[in-house]
C-alpha cells in the first residue's frame, strides 16, 4: 500500500522532534508498504534550517525504509504572525512537492495545525486518494482551553469549521487521545469513522545512522547527550537523587512547578535531590529566572538532545519527571511521547497532572500527584529519595513492561494501518501477519 502523510513537524530520530510517523512507517516499509512523510525542513524545535542546503526547496531522502520529503518553510521565533506564515508556506510546498509524484492510495493529514491536514484533503481530491485525518491535538479546543482563544471569537469558529469539513470528508479519523472519541461523537462525527492509534514504543532496535552523527552543525548525539550524562553522573556521584524532565518547555508543560518543588526542596532542607531540564520552549526563561531567584544550584537547564540520545540520558536518572498545567483538555486523556519514552526507560516516573487514567496509574510505574502543586511534587520527590534503590528499580520495570505490553509500535502499526486501508478491511484490526 502507498501512504503519504502530511505531518509538518514530523522527524526522523536525528534531532529532538517528534519520531511518530517515522516509527510507524518503518513498521510498515519493513512489512512491504510504502511510507512518504511530507515535513517541513525549518525546526519547531530548535528554530532553525535542519534540512536543505542554500537554494534548495525540495529534499527526498530515505531512513530506515521510510522516505522524507522535506519542503522549505520561512523561519519564526515565537507564536506569532511569522509562525501563521509557516504553517500557510508548508501547505502550499507540500501540494506543489507531490505532484511528480506516483498516486498514493490514501493520504493522511495529521494535525497539530488544520492547514496540514487541508493540503491534504486537496492533494487526495486531485490524486483520486483516500483522505484520513489524524488528530494529534484537539483544534481549537485545546487552544481555547489553555486561553489563546475565546470560544466564541471569530479565529475559534473558523477553526471548528476547518476542524468539521475536515472531519466529515474523511474516510477514517484517527485520534491519538483515549477520550477523544467522545469529543468527536458530541460534534457529530458517527462513532465508526473514529480510530484510536496512541503514540507507542518502538519494539524492535533503531538502527543508528552513521551519517547524520557525524555532522556537529545539524545534530550532535555525542557531545550534547554525552556532556549532559557526565554532569548527571557528577549528581549522582555526590550522592544526589537525580530527577529529570526532557521535553518542550511550552506553556501547556506547567515546567515551573519543577523549579518550585525543587526550591521548596531546598527550603525544607532536601539538598541531595539534583533536578535536570532537558529541552526547548517558550516557558524556559521564565524557569531559568526562577531558579536563579531561588538561587537553586540543584537545578540543571540543558539544551534538546536527539531523540536517538534520549535513551542513554534517562538511563542515567533515578526518576524522571512529567507534568502538565490543569487544563480543561485534558480530560480526553493524554499520548505523551516523553512519558512512553520515560516508561519504556524502567525508571519511575512521577506524574503531576489531573488528567484521568494513563499509563503511569494503570502501570504502577510511578508516583501520581495533582498537577500545578509544587507541595506535592516536592513531597513525591522526596518520599522516593526515601526509597531504596531497589524499590524504584521494581517500580519502574513495573512501568516498563506495561508499556511495552499495551503500547509496542509493531501493534500500534496495524491499528493505524485497519484505519487508511481500503473500506473492505475494517471488518477487524489488521494483524501483525497482514502487515
Amino acid at each position: 500500500m502507498r501512504i503519504w502523510i502530511f505531518n509538518h513537524y514530523a522527524a526522523p530520530p536525528d534531532c529532538a522532534a517528534g519520531t511518530r510517523h517515522y516509527e510507524l512507517g518503518r513498521v510498515l516499509a519493513a512489512k512491504g508498504h510504502d511510507v512518504t512523510i511530507f515535513a517541513s525542513s525549518f525546526s519547531h524545535f530548535s528554530r532553525r534550517e535542519e534540512r536543505l542546503t542554500p537554494g534548495e526547496k525540495v529534499a527526498t531522502r530515505t531512513i530506515d525504509g521510510v522516505r522524507f520529503v522535506w519542503v522549505r518553510t520561512p523561519p519564526y521565533a515565537d507564536n506569532g504572525y511569522r509562525r501563521v506564515l509557516n504553517m500557510a508556506h508548508y501547505a502550499a510546498r507540500v501540494l506543489s512537492a507531490q505532484r511528480g509524484l506516483n498516486r498514493p492510495d490514501v493520504i493522511v493529514g495529521s494535525s497539530v495545525h488544520l492547514a496540514a491536514v487541508l493540503a491534504a484533503w486537496v492533494a487526495a481530491r486531485c490524486r483520486r486518494a483516500r483522505f484520513v485525518v489524524e488528530l494529534r491535538d484537539l483544534w481549537p479546543q485545546t487552544l481555547i482551553d489553555m486561553g489563546a482563544l475565546r470560544a466564541n471569537g471569530l479565529p475559534a469558529r473558523l477553526l471548528r469549521l476547518v476542524e468539521s469539513f475536515c472531519c466529515r470528508r474523511a474516510s477514517a479519523v484517527i485520534c491519538l487521545l483515549p477520550g477523544a472519541g467522545d469529543y468527536l461523537e458530541a460534534r457529530g462525527l458517527p462513532a465508526g469513522k473514529i480510530h484510536y492509534v496512541p503514540n507507542g514504543i518502538a519494539d524492535f532496535p533503531r538502527p543508528m545512522d552513521p551519517d547524520r552523527q557525524a555532522d556537529p552543525d545539524v545534530a550532535d548525539p555525542g557531545h550534547r547527550a554525552a556532556d549532559l550524562i557526565d554532569r548527571i553522573r557528577r549528581f549522582r556521584k555526590d550522592g544526589c537523587l537525580t530527577a529529570g524532565y526532557i521535553g518542550s518547555h511550552g506553556p501547556a508543560n506547567g515546567v515551573a512547578t519543577i523549579v518550585a518543588a525543587a526550591a521548596e526542596l531546598r527550603a525544607a532542607g532536601h539538598p541531595r535531590i539534583a533536578v535536570v531540564m532537558v529541552g526547548d520552549g517558550q516557558e524556559k526563561a521564565a524557569c531559568q529566572r526562577l531558579a536563579d531567584r531561588h538561587g537553586l544550584d540543584n537545578v540543571l537547564f540543558w539544551s534538546p538532545v536527539p531523540k536517538q540520545a534520549v535513551q542513554a540520558v534517562l538511563a542515567e536518572l533515578d526518576v524522571t519527571l512529567f507534568c502538565l498545567r490543569d487544563v480543561a483538555v485534558f480530560k480526553y486523556g493524554l499520548s505523551s511521547n516523553k512519558l512512553f519514552d520515560y516508561l519504556a526507560s524502567g525508571k519511575p516516573v512521577l506524574f503531576a497532572s489531573n488528567a484521568p487514567g494513563g499509563p503511569v496509574r494503570e502501570s504502577g510505574g510511578g508516583v501520581c500527584v495533582p498537577a500545578e502543586s509544587p507541595a506535592d511534587m516536592a513531597g513525591a520527590l522526596a518520599g522516593l529519595a526515601a526509597m531504596s534503590e531497589t524499590e524504584r528499580e521494581r517500580m519502574g520495570e513495573r512501568g516498563r513492561r506495561w508499556i511495552y505490553r499495551h503500547h509496542g509500535m509493531t501493534a500500534l502499526a496495524g491499528a493505524f494501518l485497519t484505519a487508511v486501508s481500503e473500506p473492505a478491511r475494517r471488518g477487524g484490526p489488521v494483524t501483525e501477519a497482514q502487515l
